[in-house]
């Protein structure tokens, strides 16, 4: 409708011209509208060889950022021709693929001839999850605005937007040395949660429980199974995924953050259990350094969030029937009130089970 009104535009310029030049016979006015003829010819020429020839790009920042945390995504034209563009817009779809929400948003860029147009767009995630930008078009309008050329360029860029939580490095390291403590216990009063590890022969003062005496009766030498521990030297930590309408899921995982990487700090290792959608079951990462803790939250960022059902508590109990306690962070439905919890937002809770 732009076009049509912009085209009616110039029409009834040429019309008074020539009705000027016609009334003063004017020599002026004769220059002039052989200019207003031989111009649109330009215009739309330039427009659509420079249209053949624009490449775009999209730069988000490579490293993490911090929900809240203003940054930039760079955009930048390049038109290796020498034909200017007065309008190009250049439609982007924004979505965060953790929560499965996106927009739409266009942006007007004026091109420049013959070097690259650079724009920086900000942008300030309120949600955390994985932000990506793409497009895959750009529309130019020609310098009179009557004529447009839809160019592919297809384009996409992302950026992980990581939770901030508090300081809770004391409450954090109580809830690790009480769930540790009972898990060691556990195993005391003989309850065996370790893995074999190996086989090697005989130390004395190795336990008699560890013995193989199947495989010691065949070499005629006592065999020993090398057990690494698997509950008692580490707390496992199941997080859950679970979104509402109240947006409960932004608190788990700010207290996720805090709980986990105080535990980093201290130099408490663990390891973290979730449910994936993409994938359909249980993952789980061990975690010993700020790295690797940076690593799972942005693999778990990467997955998609569920709604309704709590997942992640059942599904590990089925997989690990005899893993003793275990610190439980999600959404505190039954209002459970205990001195082994951290409280969270939004009635939150990272607590031992």
């Amino acid at each position: 409708m732009l076009q049509i009104r912009n085209l009616l535009r110039y029409l009834v310029a040429i019309g008074l011209n020539i009705f000027i030049m016609m009334a003063l016979h004017s020599y002026i006015n004769f220059v002039l509208l052989i200019g207003l003829l031989v111009f649109p010819i330009y215009s739309i020429y330039g427009t659509r060889k420079a249209g053949r020839s624009l490449q775009v790009h999209l730069r988000a920042p490579q490293e993490p950022m911090a929900k809240n945390e203003e940054f930039f995504v760079y955009i930048d034209v390049d038109n290796p021709t020498w034909f200017p563009l007065v309008n190009a817009t250049l439609p982007l779809q924004i979505d965060n693929t953790f929560y499965k929400n996106w927009g739409q948003h266009e942006l007007n860029i004026p091109v420049r001839a013959h070097q690259t147009t650079s724009v920086s767009y900000p942008v300030v995630m309120e949600q955390c999850g994985r932000f990506r930008m793409y497009t895959d078009h750009l529309i130019c309008m020609d310098l009179l605005g009557i004529y447009a050329v839809k160019c592919f360029v297809e384009q996409k860029t992302e950026c992980m937007i990581l939770p901030k939580g508090q300081e809770r490095e004391q409450e954090a390291g109580l809830l690790y040395q009480k769930g540790v403590s009972e898990a060691m216990e556990s195993r005391e009063k003989g309850y065996d949660f370790s893995d074999i590890s190996g086989i090697r022969e005989y130390i004395p003062g190795d336990k008699l429980q560890n013995i193989h005496w199947k495989l010691s009766t065949k070499k005629d030498e006592l065999m020993v199974k090398e057990r690494v521990s698997v509950s008692a030297m580490q707390l496992h930590v199941l997080v859950e995924l679970m979104n509402d309408p109240q947006m409960q899921l932004e608190s788990i995982l700010a207290l996720t953050d805090s709980v986990t990487r105080a535990f980093v700090r201290q130099n408490l290792p663990f390891t973290v259990h979730y449910y994936s959608v993409k994938k359909g079951g249980l993952q789980e990462m061990y975690i010993g350094n700020e790295e690797e803790r940076k690593q799972w939250m942005m693999m778990m960022l990467y997955d998609v969030c569920y709604e309704k059902e709590q997942k992640v508590q059942e599904l590990f109990q089925k997989e690990y029937p005899s893993i003793g306690q275990f610190l439980y962070i999600g959404p505190n439905v039954e209002g459970i009130q205990s001195q082994d919890m951290i409280s969270g937002g939004h009635n939150t809770v990272a607590i031992l089970l």
